[in-house]
């Protein structure tokens, strides 16, 4: 921990700052003792700062010293968010090795909580000020969920949006399904997909939780979190198994489970404690409910273009899936395009947690019925359900759960996903079109990206973008040669 007078400095330089974000870069974040000790000192202050604080911290993997409730202790390697709106705080903690951090970490900061870092990442010092672009009004293209997201985040920081989408009303395409699912990712070697996918599912949680909070949403009703087991193919087992111990993740993220130990199946598999399901329509709502007076709805008005939009608003966000990329080219981008199909059947048993293997399965427990899906069908010739798709989607849960009593399809819906070339999305500037920014290419894991998405393209905005290696990554990109 640094000393009690330098954190006097640096929450006074806080407090006095009226930059729209104060950064703090804390290399050796320990126990945290700094970060807290900083929280303490601006509770105990009667003025609220008018920045809002970005620390960036980093500590390594497996830390004893880490508090056992931070980021509800899931900290595997890689760069984790937490947000504290109501002190105006948000962290960011790499965790891993420091020096990956400090290459990790991109841009400039406003001080810095080591001696040693100063001396040799001093350059980094040297802000110039940062320009206060608050927007007047931003139009976001598509009230799906990336839209909503959006939408949302831009209204939590005062700015008057205006959503527009073809259709009626808000979730009508693949956010209009019944229920969704969202876990991180595992994959060997660790991949940029799936720490993107551990950050992602982080903004999720806290998404969800801040609008239960709030009043818009229900736990248990709305979403919950009551595990998520993805069964592997026998064939594929051990060397799955083999790359969960490889990367030695804490168990409260994964851990490995066997057949028949959590539900009747013959497959072994991996268990995500905190692996959850979320009503995607309800999450759109929520957002827009939360959004309050900042946000005015164009419904029924469909874009084909994007310059009357962008000789109205200071910016244009582009939510619009497969369209997204025709609103705003890139050049070399590719993006295919999939149906999906998922399946309502009544819920004779249900599951006590979210299923997957080659397609999944989830029954809230205040419904009585159970989801199954979802097809991934190419070209996508029309969005007509078929009964072949559903008897492959309970074909497939067959195959993991051949015991499992099934009741009769009730009901059944399509929709289609965007899938970029490389499989991670595309949020932030568009290129070679200055306030242009787009959140899409989500494919099947949108309920992973959108909270992160809404994040990033609202900082974006307000030209206050969080600069990060990892999520350089997902800028919206044309493919390489």
């Amino acid at each position: 921990m640094v000393s009690p007078e330098i954190v006097r400095t640096v929450c006074t330089s806080w407090l006095e700052s009226r930059q729209p974000v104060y950064t703090v870069l804390d290399p050796h974040f320990g126990a945290g003792e700094t970060f807290h000790a900083l929280l303490s000192l601006l509770q105990r202050t009667p003025s609220r700062p008018f920045a809002r604080l970005r620390y960036q911290a980093a500590t390594e993997f497996n830390n004893p010293a880490l508090p056992t409730g931070l980021l509800n202790g899931v900290l595997a390697p890689g760069l984790h968010f937490m947000q504290m709106p109501e002190l105006n705080v948000e962290l960011h903690l790499w965790v891993g090795n420091t020096k990956a951090a400090l290459q990790e970490f991109q841009g400039c900061f406003d001080a810095v909580l080591e001696p040693d870092a100063h001396r040799q990442y001093g350059r980094r010092m040297a802000r110039q000020p940062l320009a206060m672009n608050q927007p007047e009004s931003v139009a976001v293209v598509g009230a799906g969920i990336a839209g909503s997201s959006v939408a949302l985040a831009l209204c939590q920081r005062g700015v008057q949006v205006h959503l527009y989408d073809q259709a009626g009303g808000p979730a009508t395409g693949a956010s209009g399904n019944w229920v969704g699912a969202f876990h991180p990712h595992i994959t060997r070697g660790d991949s940029p997909l799936s720490r993107l996918s551990r950050l992602g599912f982080e903004h999720t949680v806290q998404a969800l939780n801040t609008l239960t909070e709030q009043g818009f949403l229900q736990k248990d009703e709305d979403w919950a979190t009551p595990g998520h087991l993805q069964t592997v193919p026998v064939d594929e087992a051990e060397r799955t198994r083999e790359t969960l111990a490889q990367l030695a993740f804490p168990e409260s993220l994964v851990r490995w489970a066997e057949p028949d130990s959590l539900l009747p199946t013959p497959l072994s598999g991996l268990y995500f404690p905190q692996g959850g399901w979320v009503k995607p329509a309800r999450w759109v709502q929520a957002n827009l409910q939360a959004c309050g007076s900042l946000l005015t709805t164009h419904y029924n008005t469909p874009v084909h273009d994007l310059t009357a939009l962008r000789e109205q608003h200071d910016a244009v966000v582009v939510c619009s899936a497969e369209q997204s990329i025709i609103l705003a080219p890139i050049d070399g981008a590719k993006v295919g395009v999939v149906k999906g199909q998922i399946s309502k059947l009544q819920a004779t048993v249900q599951p006590n947690v979210v299923l997957s293997g080659e397609s999944y399965a989830i029954a809230p427990p205040r419904e009585n019925w159970l989801v199954l899906g979802a097809t991934y069908e190419r070209p996508v010739l029309d969005l007509n359900p078929t009964p072949e798709a559903d008897e492959l989607n309970v074909a497939r849960f067959r195959a993991a759960f051949p015991d499992w009593p099934l009741g009769n399809v009730v009901d059944h819906r399509c929709a289609v996903r965007a899938v970029w070339h490389d499989r991670l999305p595309a949020i932030g500037p568009v290129p070679n079109m200055p306030g242009v920014f787009m959140s899409t290419g989500f494919a099947s894991r949108g309920l992973l990206w959108a909270a992160l998405g809404g994040w990033l393209v609202a900082d974006h905005c307000l030209d206050q973008p969080f600069e990060s290696k990892l999520l350089g990554k997902i800028r919206p990109r044309g493919a390489r040669a």
